[in-house]
Formats: structure tokens, sequence, C-alpha cells
């Protein structure tokens, strides 16, 4: 590899990728990635939550809204600044702070969650130093979802392709340029053994998003993801089945291990190392009996509720009556029904017993393309 130097840790590289796109449109492009299922059903809802990399913040701001007590951490300032201002012109109640992923400056054993969504590959030397930053802060029983791009069944053609074009010029005698590297894609079982190493014990890894391989395929343009198109279908009827290995994410859910871990269900200090042998997180004894327990036994398989909607328009704000309560409510102007396919109102998304369950039976996936919102 003729590498002159890593553009993938550049902060440049990244203001450079923001720059153009804002919360909102990160926000409502919705699953134009495929991991939301992951993150609402194993982000932490009690205790400190950092995400490691949050980019323009679209995952701090949505999981704060329900009521999560969650830091965004980025290296590029300008995103930061601009992040800071743009939550205070909204009211949201969020925090955004400028920090390194390899340096963390929380103290040992603080954290509930650690989310780090396509940041590791970045590293050219390697993962380990993100990877041990995260055990190291996460407490007793926390738990860090940790994602990277995968090794498809699309990346052996795009580098093919890729290889291909750099021997053809050369034999041309054309100019070559030289390799740079971005990032480096993990099959789930290889970012397994990553995480492992730093101290975490994975309790489930898997690939995911078979959808975006086909964005991929289409030269990102979008044109061949439809309902009835042969993409749309074959995610939809595949994506919880052991072909989703060859998605475009890898994705790994891991534990904190101790005798005694906080619960992942009411956040009391009060779980056992034994509870990982029936369950994915810590659960304590008094709620094992929960209904909710029920969706983080082990075998418990992970995905949408309901089939994909491409390219809705957004939803503006309405009068609904709460699924839940039954009283009279205001959709979201970013948010619209925060992505659930029940309408629930902003004060009953707020309470975990609620979020926790709908994120286990209630998630509506809604394409929408980046570059067309």
């Amino acid at each position: 590899m003729e590498d002159n130097h890593s553009i993938g840790q550049d902060t440049q590289t990244w203001d450079n990728w923001w720059k153009d796109l804002t919360p909102e449109k990160e926000i409502q492009k919705w699953d134009f990635y495929g991991l939301r299922p992951w993150i609402m059903k194993f982000t932490p809802r009690h205790g400190k939550v950092l995400e490691a990399g949050c980019g323009l913040g679209r995952w701090v701001l949505l999981l704060s809204r329900l009521g999560i007590e969650i830091e965004g951490l980025d290296f590029a300032r300008p995103t930061i600044d601009y992040l800071n201002d743009w939550k205070m012109d909204r009211d949201f109640d969020a925090s955004f702070v400028v920090g390194d992923v390899t340096k963390l400056e929380y103290a040992d054993n603080s954290l509930s969650g650690y989310l780090s969504f396509g940041v590791v590959e970045h590293f050219q030397e390697g993962p380990h130093k993100a990877l041990n930053e995260a055990c190291r802060v996460l407490r007793p029983g926390g738990v860090a979802i940790i994602t990277t791009p995968s090794k498809s069944w699309y990346i052996p053609i795009k580098h093919g392709k890729q290889k291909l074009k750099r021997v053809a010029k050369k034999l041309l005698g054309r100019k070559v340029a030289p390799v740079t590297f971005f990032q480096y894609e993990y099959r789930p079982a290889q970012l397994a053994r990553h995480v492992s190493n730093s101290g975490l014990s994975v309790t489930q890894y898997a690939g995911c998003d078979l959808l975006y391989t086909f964005f991929e395929k289409g030269k990102h343009t979008g044109k061949n993801i439809s309902k009835d198109s042969f993409a749309g279908r074959f995610s939809r009827r595949f994506e919880k089945t052991w072909l989703r290995n060859y998605g475009a994410q890898a994705i790994t859910i891991s534990v904190k291990v101790a005798d005694d871990m906080h619960c992942f269900l009411c956040g009391e200090p009060n779980a056992q190392r034994d509870s990982l042998n029936n369950y994915l997180v810590p659960v304590c004894p008094s709620c094992q009996d929960q209904k909710n327990a029920g969706f983080y036994k082990k075998g418990a398989n992970t995905g949408y509720h309901h089939q994909y909607q491409f390219r809705t328009p957004i939803l503006p704000p309405q009068e609904k009556i709460c699924s839940e309560s039954g009283d009279s409510f205001q959709t979201d102007v970013i948010f619209e029904q925060y992505g659930f396919a029940k309408p629930v109102s902003p004060a009953h998304l707020k309470r975990p017993e609620v979020n926790i369950k709908l994120s286990n039976t209630d998630l509506q996936p809604v394409w929408r393309n980046r570059k067309e919102i």
C-alpha cells in the first residue's frame, strides 16, 4: 500500500464533509444507515452516555429527547462550535464538547454508555487506543455500542474496480495518484476481536444494513432503491437472517463485566455477573420479571418492526393522540414521530420503560436519500 498520509483523522477532511449538511438533514434521513434498531435498543437509559465522534450530533439530539443524559464529543472544533450555537437557538438540552477519543477526559468507571459509530476504523495504527479508552471510562455494567464499515459483499467489487483502474493507468503510462489511508473495513468477527482485546465482553456482534450496500452499488445515487426494487425487497426479506453479515456495517454490543454491575433496566448497582448467562446486558434480580427484560434475553433478534418507507415527505407538525396516555400533542418539526410507528407524546417518550418498549416493538424504518432532503 503506497500510503503518503492518513486523511481519516484529518480535521479538515471532516469539516469539509459536514459543511453542506445540517443536524436537521442528518436526523430526517432516519434510516439511510440501518443502525437504529441496535442504537435504540442498547443505549443505556440510566447514567451518563458518551457518543465518541458525534459528527453533526444526530444521535445525541435524538437520544437526549428520550430523556437520556448524553454528551457528544468530536475533534472537529468548528463542528462542535456550530452544534453548540445550533442547540442554543433551538432550546435543546444536549451537550457537545471538543475532545480526542484516544485520550478521553472522563474519570475511570464513570459512564454508563459509550457509543461509537464509524469512528475507530479511521486510525491507521488500528482501533486499540480508542477501544481501551472506552473500557476505561465505562462503569461496571456499562454498555458499549461500536460500529464500523464492514467488508460487505460489495466491498471486493469496489476495491477490484479501483485496482483495475490503477493498473490500467500504469499500463497506459498515466500518472497514478498515491494511495492515502481513510478507513479499514472490519468484518463483524474482526471488530468483536478488537473490542474483546480492550477488556470489554462482547455479548453480541453482527453485520447489518444490507440496504446501504445497494446504495453503494448504485453509485450513491439511490435511484435503484424503492419499495418494489430488488434492493428494497431483498433487504426486507433477509435483514434479520444470517445474510445481514454481508451488510455495510459491523456492530458489537459489549459490557464492562464485574461481579457487581449497574442494571440496564433500573440503573441500580445490583446486577450480578451471572445475569449475563441469560441476558445480553446486566439485569438485576428485581428487574428480571419485567416484560422489558425479555427483549434482552440471549438469542433475541434485533431489527425493525415494520416495513421500510422510502422517500416519504417530511411530516409537518400536526396534532396527534398519544397511544400511551390518550392526550393530544403536536408532532415535532424535526423529529416527526421520533421514528416510531405509534404516536407518543414527548413527555411519555422520556419514560425509560416506554421508550425501551417502543424501541423493541415499534421502530418504523424510513429511508430518505441524504442528498435529496
